[in-house]
């Protein structure tokens, strides 16, 4: 099963992102063979093109294979929410639609 988790940072965190980042980064080193996908929410005007500078950073979506349990602890232990850092949090499962994950890639 497919789980997003979409999390938005409470205004005014960039000092606190960029503080906690490496506890977070090493955090979810454990988690990440169940990552599908994951990354940083950023406003339009930040290039995305090489490295974004974490104070730009407002939030992620991490989408795992994995079940509900798994995604909650993931988020309820992470250091970040440890330190109450979101605005929200959604955890929601997926259903995938595009492509279409059974079609024969041309």
């Amino acid at each position: 099963m497919r789980y997003a988790l979409i999390r938005r940072d409470r205004p005014g965190r960039a000092d606190q992102r960029a503080r906690l980042q490496a506890a977070h980064a090493a955090y979810q080193e454990e988690f990440l063979g169940l990552v599908v996908y994951g990354g940083g929410l950023v406003g339009d005007d930040v290039d995305t093109s090489g490295s974004v500078v974490i104070r730009d950073v407002t939030g992620n979506v991490i989408v795992f294979e994995a079940d509900r349990k798994t995604v909650e602890d993931f988020h309820r232990n992470d250091p970040y929410t440890l330190e109450d850092m979101f605005e929200f949090a959604i955890i929601e499962r997926i259903w995938q639609r595009v492509p279409d994950p059974g079609a024969s890639p041309e």
